[in-house]
């Protein structure tokens, strides 16, 4: 019996004291289509719940490759960390590296000591002829989908990959894990993380996504996607399933097929925090609206963007504020909650005119209290599930790159440097300090205890506390008062120590 050939890929940790326990969807999917009778494949992700590292280390001795997937910021770190970890252990190891940030940034990977390969794009395809080759020593010439180092450490680029149908790809190879590994919590339900999409038709300016997959999309069919939840949730006893698609609402016709598969499949699931599109859902039929509530959709993660109709015009999201709030309304009519992801910072033309710091600042208080009076106007009573805001991110290859750097951004110029380019503080020269402060308040403190459901997240013997944290959130959005943040700051101590005491 010929023995296998080992392959390890690694899923960094997303923040330095956070852990994965979401199903590391980005490493199963690229190696869906290696040769698991030439290859034993072992997938590591970064949580808390298993000593991944010495168990990774040891089965990296004697691998044919090492490969990392990761999104800008700090994985890029956790990445590299375990890079050298994985070097001490077999030095002439091929380091490989995929996901959103070498795809974005493939010749400034490379030039960094730690990446010998990266995958561009659409991995599943590329990496299992690149484990091929890798195995039997053949050369990388001609390899679709890769840029590489040749011998003489010179960077080569080969042909782009096309872009393929998922539905040509096997189901996630989940065996290569413990699923009770990633199992969360969601209400009280057992939540599991699944996938039925890839690609964007859309190009919103801030958004990388256009450069990687080319404003295509695909997606699984109904069917498909009914098979794979069904030997989820019952081998599992899955409760609620998060779908993490980039945008899951491309075809209404695939959204009320999947809805129909549920229900004919009798899983009795709820189901959410699923991607869309302001103006997609808002047109969408009455009909799928009731398929949608009656299969378990919770709730609908949606890029509302910003509070101003020129930021939403910068950003080429083709919707208005007014259609915002009406999506809104309209999912309220079907129990369906919408989770408003915002953002502010937005590289203004007018910050090239503004001539102080007190006029900059005038121009993100003016945005940032444009997003607080239309989520007045969309939750009076503050019935929202949950509120997202964070401060604007300028990714390589969409316009807003280049105008942040007209406006003075000087992005980071190597691989390591980008480990510390974290969506929560970016340095922004237009952005204060006072800011990113106001932006943790909002996060962290007044939109979780303004929520009419604040309760319902807290523990109950703490009830007097959360009260008191209630009303004064409550007064701090109603006056936009963000001075003195005296609970903020007891509220984040809290957690820290609950942090500590749970290692």
């Amino acid at each position: 019996m010929v023995e296998k050939k080992k392959v390890v890929v690694f899923l960094p940790k997303p923040h330095k004291h956070d852990y994965h326990h979401a199903m590391p969807l980005s490493v199963l999917s690229t190696t869906s289509l290696i040769d698991r009778s030439k290859f034993d494949v072992q997938v590591f992700s970064a949580t808390d719940r298993y000593d991944f590292e010495s168990r990774l280390l040891k089965h990296a001795k004697d691998a044919v490759c090492f490969s990392v997937s990761c999104l800008t910021g700090y994985q890029i770190q956790n990445a590299i960390d375990m890079i050298q970890k994985v070097r001490k252990a077999n030095p002439k190891l091929p380091i490989i590296w995929g996901g959103w940030h070498a795809s974005i940034l493939p010749q400034q990977t490379l030039e960094s000591k730690y990446a010998d390969i990266v995958v561009i794009g659409q991995g599943e395809r590329t990496f299992a002829e690149l484990t091929e080759r890798l195995a039997s020593g053949k050369s990388l010439r001609g390899l679709q989908g890769i840029a590489y180092k040749d011998q003489n450490k010179k960077i080569v680029f080969n042909k782009p990959r096309p872009f393929e149908d998922p539905n040509n790809f096997p189901p996630l190879p989940v065996d290569l894990i413990n699923v009770e590994d990633f199992i969360d919590d969601r209400d009280e339900l057992r939540e599991l993380v699944y996938i039925t999409s890839q690609g964007c038709p859309f190009d919103c300016g801030f958004c990388a996504e256009p450069l990687v997959f080319k404003r295509m999309w695909k997606g699984l069919s109904a069917k498909r996607v009914g098979e794979d939840l069904q030997k989820l949730v019952k081998k599992h006893d899955v409760g609620f399933v998060t779908f993490s698609d980039d945008n899951f609402f491309v075809s209404e016709k695939r959204v009320q097929e999947i809805c129909k598969e549920i229900i004919k499949r009798n899983l009795n699931i709820k189901w959410g925090r699923v991607n869309g599109r302001t103006r997609q859902l808002i047109n969408m039929k009455k009909e799928t609206w009731e398929l949608m509530r009656k299969s378990g959709c919770a709730d609908i993660l949606v890029g509302a963007e910003s509070g101003m109709q020129e930021g939403l015009d910068l950003i080429n999201k083709m919707t208005s504020i007014e259609d915002t709030v009406k999506l809104i309304e309209l999912a309220r009519e079907y129990d369906i909650e919408i989770t408003p992801s915002l953002m502010v910072g937005l590289p203004f033309p007018s910050y090239k005119q503004a001539k102080s710091e007190a006029e900059r600042n005038a121009i993100t208080e003016k945005e940032l209290n444009a997003i607080l009076d239309m989520l007045d106007q969309a939750y009076p009573t503050k019935d929202y599930f949950e509120v997202l805001l964070f401060v604007f991110t300028p990714y390589p290859g969409n316009p807003l790159f280049q105008k942040s750097i007209d406006l003075g951004f000087k992005p980071p110029k190597k691989l390591e440097e980008w480990a510390f380019f974290d969506i929560e503080q970016q340095n922004l020269p237009w952005i204060s300090d006072e800011l990113y402060g106001k932006v943790q308040q909002l996060m962290d403190f007044i939109f979780p205890y303004s929520c009419n459901k604040y309760l319902q997240r807290h523990a109950k013997g703490l009830k007097p506390i959360h009260w008191i944290f209630h009303k004064t959130a409550l007064f701090r959005w109603k006056h936009r008062f963000f001075a003195f943040p005296i609970e903020h700051k007891l509220l984040m101590l809290f957690r820290n120590v609950r942090s500590i005491l749970r290692r």
